[in-house]
């Protein structure tokens, strides 16, 4: 057996778990250290790689800088467009002359969006705009009303540095729409001045500064936008406007507190592990920043692990392989002889229960013949029944023991009835009883048990007490249903085997007292089948009752039957009561198929199985009664009975809608959710009535008994009854009845 080679495989199991541990740990420790300084090994090479691409983004908005103020010079150098900086009035064509040189200045410069002259002494903005058509504008109808905040606001902004903003555009369609620019403020004010006499304003695509972006993102898998001072972006991209407020993200803050110039960290982005590199802009207090998936900086390292992974197994395989081979043939010998060894002691030990159990099972079955040997073969069989005391029997019945062995194999139930055994050895020793158990290979298990006698009410109660955890425990964990039979009370010399036949034949009283129940030799009534006689009138009328379909007193009568039956305390008059009702079964489902009632699967009557099979009374009189009732309502009498419950229903509704006009067979159809076609058609093969035909007979009585009763006129009465014009009532009462409604109503009259 299985169990038996454990001990032997013991040395086996340790000597390659050693093994098996010292490989796996040093596998996975090795694995570990390298995955870990790989990670940061490519962390760093690229947060180096992707500080100095964030660089270049920040020397990119430096240079836009630098250029835009190397504009600003020539714009304020440019005579004729200083004309329009310092003086009030001029010439138009001199005004013109100097909005061609603004344009000539912003089509030179690509990233310039839009420039702007503010004169403060004329209150006069010169626009030059790819969009905005009127070049030039009064201070007070500018429509980038933010530019004029500027001007009065110019010192809350460092000195020629970029403000990134939104400004509007008007269309030449009149429509209104916002632009992201980047606004530089060039002026020549002297001193402290806090206003701005002349003034530049360099209004910057921020498409520039995303293509620099782009070309710098190109083919990787990154995320780069910046930030201002305020936790701000002031770039937009394809997931966030600009000016969208990320100050509330963790990997935002953690910048912002950083003292660092630049740097890198692993957190969380929109939910997503990433690589989060930045490089802070001083003078502009910008912050750029770059996320990267942190799986696709890993992918690499994880395609290394897996490798690594596969060669540990790899390895590890093979060692055990070997490991296994060479240990088995060191150990071979011994194995061998441990084996022999554990098989003969099983075989010993099977024996010995086996020996046991069929002794036991002689000394109840009274064939052993040995009785002047019993103490030494009570000592070799280790057999702890004391003859000298008291004892009494436990008959351990399984119900429903048929179904039990169609369920399980012979095997199966071995091991079954073996763990029965044990669960109620168990509990008789822990309740101080010495006993022994006996598989009686059926379905019955013998307990003989030592009894104390001297205080026979409280044995009584700890005997049941016995029991009672003895069915409860095995209904649990063996999920086996036990009916127990209590034997009379004996000594060894009484003879073991007569009780055991007293309890076998009172466990056939289980057919009254049902399963899970206690039976008591002792206490089983008197036996009065003497006087018994089957009662064959009330075996007559429990056939008339059948035969007319009148079932609950056809179960009173059979409850009496049996009642009479069970009052004899005798199995044998009981089973015979059983037998005699069966036939009465089938004799009624014969007359009935003789007089032309249909009845199904009538060839072999179940009824004289049912009560070979079943054991209890309870289960026998539910099936006889379901199998007759099975038998004899067919599928078509349930059919027919449906169809009987439609014509009423119909019936009922026409009654109750015919003075409705709109009454039809599509109305009715409709209401009990059948189609008019197929409602039509079962009708009439119900009724030999089409629907519209007796709609209109319930009609023509309900107008004559009008007519007959009442002093309504004939339209009234018409309309009364369902019909919409009185012609068509006319025309169907005289065809119907062969006279006008009027000469109807003067003959009921007449009569009356």
């Amino acid at each position: 057996m299985p169990r038996d080679r454990a001990p032997t495989n013991r040395f086996y199991s340790n000597l390659l778990l050693t093994l098996v541990i010292s490989i796996v740990v040093t596998l996975f420790a090795v694995s570990l250290i390298l995955y870990m300084n790989f990670a940061k090994v490519i962390s760093y090479h690229i947060n180096n790689s992707e500080k100095t691409s964030l660089s270049q983004a920040s020397y990119s908005v430096q240079f836009m800088t630098e250029s835009a103020q190397t504009l600003a010079l020539l714009v304020y150098s440019d005579p004729i467009i200083a004309k329009l900086l310092y003086y009030t009035f001029r010439e138009p064509v001199e005004t013109n002359n100097a909005l061609d040189s603004l344009n000539t200045y912003r089509y030179i410069t690509p990233f310039i969006h839009s420039i702007y002259i503010y004169n403060d002494k004329s209150e006069t903005f010169y626009v030059t705009s790819p969009v905005i058509e009127q070049t030039i504008q009064s201070k007070s109808t500018f429509i980038d009303k933010e530019a004029v905040w500027l001007l009065s606001n110019f010192r809350s902004f460092k000195e020629f540095s970029p403000i990134p903003r939104l400004i509007p555009e008007r269309a030449a369609n009149g429509e209104t729409k916002l632009v992201s620019v980047y606004t530089y403020l060039f002026h020549d004010l002297p001193g402290n001045s806090e206003k701005l006499d002349s003034v530049v304003i360099l209004n910057v695509s921020d498409t520039w500064m995303h293509n620099t972006i782009q070309a710098l993102d190109a083919g990787a898998p990154s995320n780069t936008f910046i930030v201002d001072a305020n936790g701000r972006m002031i770039i937009s991209n394809q997931q966030t406007p600009m000016f969208t407020d990320v100050s509330d993200q963790s990997y935002v803050n953690r910048i912002r507190q950083s003292r660092e110039a630049s740097g890198y960290f692993v957190d969380d982005v929109d939910e997503v592990k990433s690589l989060v590199i930045y490089v802070k802009h001083e003078s502009l207090d910008w912050t750029f920043i770059r996320t990267i998936p942190y799986d696709r900086i890993t992918a690499k390292i994880d395609r290394m692990r897996e490798l690594t992974l596969l060669i540990g197994i790899v390895i590890l395989a093979v060692g055990l392989a070997v490991s296994y081979v060479l240990s088995r043939r060191l150990y071979k010998p011994i194995h061998t002889a441990l084996t022999s060894l554990k098989e003969l002691e099983a075989e010993k030990r099977d024996r010995f229960h086996n020996d046991k159990q069929q002794f036991l099972r002689n000394l109840l079955r009274d064939s052993d013949g040995r009785a002047d040997s019993l103490p030494k073969l009570f000592d070799s069989l280790r057999i702890g029944l004391r003859t000298e005391r008291p004892f009494v029997l436990l008959l351990l019945q399984i119900d429903r023991y048929a179904a039990f062995c169609s369920e399980y194999s012979f095997s199966d139930r071995k091991l079954f009835k073996f763990s029965l055994m044990n669960v109620a050895s168990e509990l008789c020793s822990r309740h101080g009883y010495i006993h022994e158990a006996v598989d009686m290979e059926n379905d019955q298990v013998v307990l003989v048990l030592n009894i104390d006698n001297t205080d026979r009410a409280a044995e009584d109660l700890r005997l049941h007490e016995l029991i009672r955890h003895i069915q409860s425990s095995v209904q649990t964990y063996v999920r086996l249903s036990l009916t127990t039979v209590i034997s009379a009370r004996f000594y060894w010399k009484d003879g073991l085997s007569e009780v055991y036949r007293e309890a076998e034949h009172a466990s056939l009283h289980r057919i009254v007292y049902g399963h899970k129940s206690m039976i008591d030799v002792e206490t089983l009534g008197e036996d009065t089948s003497g006087d018994f006689v089957y009662p064959f009138q009330k075996g007559q009328a429990f056939s008339e009752e059948l035969l007319s379909g009148k079932m609950e007193e056809a179960k009173q009568r059979y409850a009496d039957i049996i009642g009479q039956a069970v009052a004899t305390n005798n199995y044998p008059t009981i089973q015979l009561t059983l037998t005699h009702l069966a036939f009465t079964f089938s004799k009624c489902l014969e007359t009935l198929k003789r007089n032309g009632t249909p009845i199904t699967d009538a060839k072999n009557s179940p009824f004289i199985a049912t009560v070979n099979q079943l054991e209890t009374l309870e289960e026998i009189e539910h099936r006889l009664f379901q199998l007759y009732e099975q038998m004899v309502s067919t599928p078509e009498d349930r059919k027919k009975t449906r169809y009987d419950e439609l014509t009423v229903n119909i019936t009922a509704l026409i009654h109750e809608q015919y003075m409705d006009p709109n009454l039809s067979l599509a109305s009715l159809a409709e209401a009990v959710a059948m189609s008019p076609a197929y409602l039509g058609r079962l009708f009439k093969k119900l009724t030999a009535k089409s629907i519209p035909d007796y709609i209109l007979e319930v009609r023509i009585d309900k107008a004559k008994e009008l007519l007959a009763t009442t002093n309504a006129s004939i339209n009234d009465i018409a309309e009364q009854v369902g019909f919409a014009n009185s012609p068509y009532f006319f025309k169907v009462f005289k065809k119907t009845n062969g006279v006008t409604p009027n000469d109807y109503r003067q003959r009921a009259a007449g009569f009356d």
